[in-house]
């Protein structure tokens, strides 16, 4: 657990990251979509309507689940 201090310290890195315009850009590679740079929304419809994983956020979760299965000693394609 995080003491208060570290908490704070934290949430103004986050602040500060949140300022990079870098970071903000949509990395979505799907650029025909109608929510194209506006990632709030896009987010918002997927969880409401139970779809895919929006395509920006693929390579995050693929990646969590092939160190999940080789720590579980399986294989992944």
């Amino acid at each position: 657990m995080r003491t208060k201090e570290e908490y704070y310290a934290r949430v103004l890195e986050n602040r500060q990251l949140a300022t990079d315009p870098q970071l903000l850009q949509c990395t979505c590679p799907n650029t025909l979509c109608d929510w194209h740079g506006k990632c709030r929304e896009c987010v918002a419809l997927h969880r409401h309507h139970g779809d895919h994983i929006p395509a920006c956020l693929q390579p995050i979760i693929a990646n969590k689940v092939k160190a999940l299965a080789s720590a579980a000693e399986l294989l992944t394609e």
